[in-house]
């Protein structure tokens, strides 16, 4: 087995918080994936190059909830900008395929809001 072997630790410079890193992911998620998809918890991970925020990004709905985790993007943690992410087809894949699989729970609630606004409202 391989051992490699890291002599210097990177120096971490974090200039950005993890709810700048969950602003930076949102903002890349609505210009390029879509809406209905919700940025979890920041985790730093850093390499021998730079430190990066790893933000979790979910699909979610309003009268749902999270339904599943679809991907991640990270931002780096020095200049906030997002470096890499889950390929965009791919997240998009995983969040149909989320749906789908949750279509019965996901009408189901969505018709049990409706009704309980229809209700509140006198409508």
């Amino acid at each position: 087995m391989l051992k490699t072997v890291i002599e210097k630790q990177p120096q971490m410079i974090r200039q950005t918080s993890p709810e700048d890193a969950k602003a930076a992911a949102t903002e890349f998620l609505l210009d390029f994936v879509g809406s209905q998809l919700v940025v979890g918890n920041p985790v730093s991970m850093a390499s021998a190059l730079r430190s990066v925020w790893i933000v979790p990004v979910s699909l979610s709905y309003i009268h749902t909830g999270v339904l599943g985790e679809i991907g991640v993007i990270a931002v780096d943690e020095e200049t906030g900008e997002v470096v890499a992410w889950t390929p965009i087809e791919q997240m998009k894949t995983a969040s149909q395929k989320l749906r789908t699989k949750r279509e019965p729970q996901i009408s189901e609630q969505f018709q049990t809001m409706i009704s309980a606004t229809n209700s509140s409202t006198g409508a």
